[in-house]
């Protein structure tokens, strides 16, 4: 406990009196070990839990469906698109980096702006920004225009950018903050296990898209990650809600009350 009350002062600022943070964590701790005790993964899909269990997956494999596995193929990517091996190798260098600056970002953005927004605005950018590139690599005569390949290129980092900007790091955040409190830790295990069957489509199904020996698709394949952003957009302005701002027990109360999505933001509990 020494230790963590020391941890804690590291963290705070020296105006603020851990003690207190301390005790709530140590209870929090204590309360969620009974509440999760004689739970199993069928209570995730229990009436009371199934709207929350469907979110922490929905949100969670989202970001598979968005396409997020192309990271892996990103400096392949750019020499389909037309450039050279080095240039190919510095974009892809360029797209981490500002991913890295994307999910720093979205702290500021977490705290001041909100899950809701803030996941449902990146999620229609990154649809906008999918078929823009399935739509240049359309353009007659593509091959003879490098300053397409160059702009192809540079839309797949600002996507990078608005991913981890957005539903990347949120992503993480609606899973704690959504699932039931007495089965978080399963809910957040069935979200992994599905987000992890499509992952494993994906990387599968990637390679088939985008060889010149298979499919072929280069920059086309940003219409089938577009249409899929699409569907996920809808579905993310349905269900996921705005929870910034809330306690565990609050979140509780709206959803066992039922309220509805739009209206978690201005909701008042009493």
């Amino acid at each position: 406990m020494d230790e963590a009350e020391h941890s804690l002062r590291r963290l705070a600022s020296e105006k603020i009196d851990v003690k207190p943070t301390l005790a709530m964590i140590i209870e929090t701790d204590k309360l969620e070990h009974e509440m999760e005790t004689g739970s199993s993964y069928m209570d995730c899909f229990k009436p009371s839990n199934l709207r929350r269990t469907e979110i922490s997956i929905g949100v969670y494999t989202i970001q598979a469906l968005s396409g997020i596995y192309l990271v892996g193929y990103a400096t392949y990517f750019f020499e389909l698109a037309g450039l050279a091996t080095t240039h190919a190798f510095a974009m892809s260098v360029g797209f981490l980096a500002l991913g890295f600056v994307g999910t720093l970002c979205s702290w500021v953005l977490l705290s001041y702006v909100g899950r809701r927004r803030v996941y449902n605005v990146g999620l229609a950018t990154l649809v906008i920004i999918l078929f823009l590139i399935g739509i240049i690599d359309c353009a007659p005569n593509y091959s003879d225009r490098p300053a397409l390949a160059w702009t192809q290129s540079s839309l797949m980092l600002l996507w990078n950018f608005t991913y981890d900007l957005s539903i990347g790091p949120v992503c993480f955040v609606l899973i704690c903050e959504t699932s039931a409190t007495r089965v978080r830790s399963k809910a957040i295990a069935l979200a992994t296990a599905v987000q992890a069957s499509v992952a494993v489509a994906m990387t599968v199904a990637i390679p088939y898209l985008i060889n010149p020996d298979q499919l072929n698709g280069r920059g086309k394949i940003g219409f089938f990650f577009g249409g899929l952003s699409m569907l996920s957009l809808v579905w993310a302005w349905l269900r996921v809600p705005e929870t910034m701002g809330r306690t565990y027990e609050e979140l509780d109360l709206m959803f066992s009350r039922g309220v509805k999505t739009r209206e978690f933001k201005h909701y008042r509990v009493e």
